[in-house]
């Protein structure tokens, strides 16, 4: 099994992996980035320019530079060290080498609004109209200090070893393509990154609070909150709230009869199947179930909903145990412990907010096909059901045009029949050929 301690990373707890990467391949090197640079100076730091080089350092000071250059070998800082290195080393050199401040260069790029800009571009202008008209006189022009180059690795420096790039092709071609990053993995890492044991491992953006809207109505589906107190939505709408949970399975027979597999359905044996509808409103709702007796397709199944018309009761916040005191016994069973028989027009189970209805499926027969045989998952039984619910909420009648009850106050609430009707698909299972499914 692999783990972090292979690549050499190491963490310190489970949680916030993300704070303890960043301390790893961030802090640490800045870290050292902080300490190396007041050892690793070298005496050609404190020439200001090239001009100053030129005159020549002492044999002791070739002696201390050919020591720092030895150091310098021996350690490296990071991309982002030498970075901060070289940047820290270009602003030092400007600073040296500009007699006077120009405005365009520094933090204020551009500013021409500052008074120095405006003098200064006055002052061209002023030369230029003069040097026409003969009056301008020839200024001796001072040569401008020349900017050295950075020197050692506490300035920015990089040298890479004399045989980086054989031993880079001879690793290539050890690895093979396998073992070169891709350009999408090369892309988040540091300029440089070739192979895959090179890579670091990067943190996955959390992309959960993100605020989701209704394309139609415009209304928010969900709203992520900082510290939320509830899981709740704020709304409820038709594809959340409305539609109940559907549940299907098979009827547990009795422990003689061995239990139907949904995998292997046999052809032309009936199947009795448990069909349960959980209630998510706070109102009670009247259910209807209409299927076509037989599936559509080449394969074709015969289905019965035994009690295709019922009611499911509301939901609430109480617990369920704490509403059921006492569980009348069901009456479709005997005295005797016989196992319950499903009848038509009578619900098979039902609780607080669900009912169960039972309902019989005849799988097809894979024998009619012919010669066609079977396409792709054409052996699959799906059941299509058309699901039509009815409630009464509350409603205001100046907002739905309502007429009002003769003899009814104003302050009455005024119930409003509702309804919604959908189609869904129960997928029951596969159909094997004929003798397939015997043990």
């Amino acid at each position: 099994m692999w783990t972090t301690l292979d690549i050499g990373i190491k963490f310190d707890k489970p949680t916030n992996i993300r704070s303890q990467l960043s301390s790893i391949f961030k802090g640490t090197d800045r870290r050292e980035s902080i300490a190396r640079p007041s050892h690793m100076r070298s005496p050609l730091s404190s020439f200001s320019s090239l001009q100053d080089i030129a005159d020549g350092p002492s044999p002791q000071d070739e002696h201390q530079t050919q020591g720092a250059l030895s150091e310098d070998s021996q350690s490296s800082l990071n991309h982002d060290a030498r970075f901060a290195a070289l940047k820290s080393f270009y602003r030092s050199q400007l600073a040296e080498t500009t007699s006077s401040p120009d405005p365009l260069i520094g933090p204020e790029l551009g500013s021409y609004s500052s008074p120095s800009a405006l003098s200064r571009i006055m002052s061209l202008y002023a030369s230029g109209l003069g040097g026409l008209h003969g009056s301008g006189a020839k200024k001796a022009k001072s040569r401008p200090p020349v900017m050295r180059e950075a020197l050692t690795q506490s300035e920015g420096l990089h040298i890479p070893p004399a045989g980086a790039e054989s031993a880079t092709v001879q690793k290539m071609a050890t690895e093979g393509w396998d073992g070169l990053a891709s350009m999408e993995q090369r892309l988040f890492q540091l300029p440089g990154t070739r192979f895959v044991d090179d890579l670091c491992p990067l943190p996955a953006f959390l992309r959960t609070k993100r605020s989701k809207r209704c394309k139609a109505c415009k209304h928010i589906l969900v709203k992520p909150e900082f510290k939320p107190q509830s899981t709740r939505f704020r709304i409820r709408l038709i594809a959340i709230s409305y539609i109940p949970l559907t549940n299907l399975r098979p009827i547990v027979p009795l422990p003689p009869t061995p239990p139907v597999n949904l995998d292997a359905l046999e052809p032309l044996k009936p199947v009795q199947l448990l069909l349960t509808l959980k209630n998510h409103m706070f109102d009670p709702i009247r259910v209807t179930l209409a299927t076509p007796s037989v599936t559509p397709g080449r394969v074709a199944s015969r289905v019965t909903i035994l009690c295709p018309e019922f009611e499911v009761g509301a939901n609430t916040d109480v617990w369920d145990e704490a509403l059921q005191s006492s569980s009348a016994p069901d009456p479709r069973s005997s005295r005797s412990g016989v196992e319950k028989v499903a009848e038509a027009g009578k619900v098979w189970d039902k609780g607080r907010n669900w009912s169960t209805v039972a309902m019989e499926v005849v799988p097809g027969s894979l024998a009619d096909l012919g010669e066609s045989g079977l396409t792709e998952d054409e052996d699959i039984l799906e059941i299509p059901i058309f699901v039509r619910l009815e409630w009464e909420a509350e409603g205001v009648n100046e907002g739905l045009n309502l007429p009002s009850k003769p003899g009814s106050k104003k302050t009455d609430v005024e119930m409003v029949k509702r309804e919604l009707a959908y189609w869904m698909v129960l997928g029951v299972g596969r159909i094997v050929a004929s003798g397939a499914g015997e043990r």
